[in-house]
């Protein structure tokens, strides 16, 4: 559907211009519109105020302004590699972030002096990658038929944790609703 539309619309656009330029005159009288359900399959237009008929005559043409952008592009001087790396150099690397290394993921950097919201941040990290449980844990041995049930265990808190937290967002949606 969306191929035939755009095959649609590329006609009716070149027809369009093609009787823009056999009419060579200022303004077109009428653009033809695809037919829908609200417009009948003939039917005329105004001419919107943006519109502004190709010229055959003189310079302008319908890309003539697209035209002007690339020959200006291409009037600027092209700068060597060197040149492009040595800017490059200047401008981006000082903001790239540090290689990623054993503690890039525990690390957190102190801005302003603020050492306070660094720990806060650095502590939210480590909640979130349970670094103190996965210690204490391996701490000791754990068996693989211990480790097993732990982990499926697990599996089925977080599973059931996600089907509550959707029921009871289907419910918080029902009670909006007013029912």
């Amino acid at each position: 559907m969306l191929s035939n539309l755009r095959c649609v619309a590329a006609a009716a656009s070149r027809q369009t211009w093609q009787r823009a330029f056999v009419m060579q005159q200022a303004p077109v009288a009428h653009i033809r519109t695809l037919a829908t359900g609200s417009a009948p399959r003939d039917s005329t237009v105004l001419t919107p105020v943006w519109f502004k008929p190709p010229s055959i005559h003189g310079r302008e043409t319908l890309w003539s302004h697209l035209h002007d952008l690339a020959h200006d592009a291409l009037k600027k001087t092209e700068k060597t590699p060197e040149e492009v790396w040595r800017i490059r150099e200047k401008t981006e690397v000082p903001n790239l972030p540090r290689p990623n290394d054993a503690y890039s993921g525990r690390s957190v950097p102190v801005i302003n002096k603020d050492v306070s919201m660094a720990l806060t941040k650095l502590r939210g990290i480590l909640t979130v990658n349970a670094v103190r449980q996965t210690s204490v844990r391996d701490e000791r041995h754990e068996k693989k038929g211990e480790k097993r049930n732990r982990l499926r265990s697990l599996r089925w808190r977080r599973r059931f944790a996600h089907e509550v937290r959707k029921k009871v967002q289907l419910v918080n949606e029902i009670r909006a609703r007013g029912a």
